[in-house]
Formats: C-alpha cells, structure tokens, sequence
C-alpha cells in the first residue's frame, strides 16, 4: 500500500496531490497532516509531501514528482551517492516549516539526527545500497555544516509562512505597513508560538537576544 501525507496549504504537496489524482491512481492513499498530525508524527512525518510504502515512510520534504511516480509505479529512487543524498536532506531540512524553524530556533541543523526516518527519507537515502550507513555520515556532516549553509532558504521558508498566517488570520494579503507595526517582537511572538510541538522545538531555556 502506498500512503502520500500532504497538506493544504502546502503548495509542493498539494501540487502532488493534483497530479496524482489526474492520473487516475487508485492505490494511494492520501492522509491530510492538517487533520491527523499525530499519525504523521507517529510515522516520522515532519515534512511533506510524504511517501509511505508498505508501512515504512521511503520519502518526505524535497521530493520531485518523477520520484513520487517512481514510488508508486514499483520503482526505486535514483540518488547516486552519500553526498547527493545530504544535499537532499539539506533542501528537505528548508523546504519543511516545521523542520526549518526547529533548526532555526535551535541554531543546530543536527538536531534532525534524532530521526532515523526523517534523515533517511529526507535524502532519499532510503534508495542507496549502502543507506544504513547514511544516518551516520550525515549526523558527522550535519554538525560541521553552519547554519549559514541554508540560512537563506530557512529564513525565506518561515517569512512566507509568516505571511501566510497573518493572511489567514486577517483575510487579506498582509501589507507593509502591516508588517510595520508589528516589528519584530510581534514577529518573535509569532515564531516561539509557531515553532513550539507543545513545547517540544522551542528552546525555552535559551536566552533569545
């Protein structure tokens, strides 16, 4: 059984739902992550879209159509080596609000090393022959990697997400001045609130400057 967890409002995700469903296939089930966060969170779903093949997740979060149709059609993912596969989990690491903003409050993209099944799938390393080893070699590059690598793409991944929520709470496109007004401690406030699973990703016990 294939599983695909997308989400509504991802626009990545929601374009792998379209195209799945003008396919016609019927052997995948979708699960919306909006409406069950803690099946996805039970599985190891921190970023979609997210590919789960016979009960074990195989692909999340930077994942191109052509190798969710592989998936699908019985076919395997092609990623070429180690470092292919962690410069797919570093696109993952910004491509996921959720992950993203952990690691950005965190200031640690090794913090994800906690997940088997994220860093596997994440990087499609999930595919390679010699995958096991993956979690690994990229936990040891993980930690000698700064965060600068991808501050950029993590900064631009939580700012649209930012918009996005005032957009929603307000009904319209947030304006400039909007954006004034709130400054930045309305922004922190937004953040600490959003990043937070409970407690879980934000560093309360940190000094935040």
């Amino acid at each position: 059984m294939i599983r695909v967890y997308v989400h509504p409002r991802c626009i990545a995700s929601y374009s792998i739902y379209e195209k799945i469903s003008e396919q016609g296939v019927t052997t995948v089930v979708f699960v919306n992550t909006e409406l069950d966060p803690f099946a996805s969170l039970e599985k190891g779903v921190f970023a979609v879209p997210a590919v789960e093949k016979d009960g074990v997740v195989v692909l999340q979060g930077w994942t191109p159509w052509e190798d969710v149709l592989a998936v699908i059609q019985g076919g395997k993912v092609k990623v070429s080596s180690m470092e292919e596969a962690f410069e797919r989990l570093l696109k993952s690491i910004a491509s996921s609000f959720t992950v993203a903003a952990a690691v950005y409050a965190a200031g640690d993209l090794s913090i994800v090393a906690g997940s088997t099944t994220f860093m596997l799938s994440a990087s499609g390393a999930y595919f390679l022959e010699d995958g096991s080893r993956f979690p690994d070699y990229a936990a040891a590059k993980l930690r000698e990697t700064g965060l600068e690598a991808v501050e950029e793409d993590l900064v631009t991944t939580i700012s649209g997400n930012f918009a996005r929520d005032l957009l929603w709470v307000s009904g319209s496109p947030p304006r400039r001045s909007d954006l004034e007004k709130l400054g930045f401690e309305g922004f922190k406030l937004w953040f600490a609130a959003r990043v937070s699973l409970g407690r879980v990703f934000a560093p309360h016990s940190f000094g935040w400057p």
